[in-house]
């Protein structure tokens, strides 16, 4: 549900400001994803990904934030950021079969 609101809030402002986007091509994309623990990602080439937050979830629509210490502040081209399999902010989360991490990354084109 709360992609959804999102991605709505987003449509309206790229609506109403849809003449000022010429001007921010080159802007910074702030983006959210999510990944299951123990998984991991490779940042695309040009690019670099910055971890604003992080959350997990047990799939019971809590989210618990996890501290920005287990993860590199960025990431550059090709490297790979890994979700570990357990940390300690994991023990609040009842149902541990399928915890997934909720990331919000800011992207940046590579200087």
């Amino acid at each position: 549900m709360k992609k959804i609101v999102l991605g709505f809030l987003f449509f309206l402002v790229i609506h109403n400001l849809d003449a000022k986007i010429v001007f921010c091509l080159k802007c910074d994309t702030t983006f959210i994803k999510s990944y299951y623990s123990g998984s991991s990602v490779k940042v695309p080439e040009s690019k670099i990904w910055v971890i604003d937050k992080v959350f997990i979830s047990g799939g019971d629509g809590y989210n618990f934030k996890v501290s920005n210490s287990n993860f590199k502040p960025s990431y550059k081209a090709g490297e790979t950021i890994s979700f570990p399999y357990y940390i300690a902010e994991m023990e609040l989360i009842t149902d541990k079969n399928m915890i997934s991490y909720l990331v919000y990354f800011t992207e940046k084109d590579k200087q």
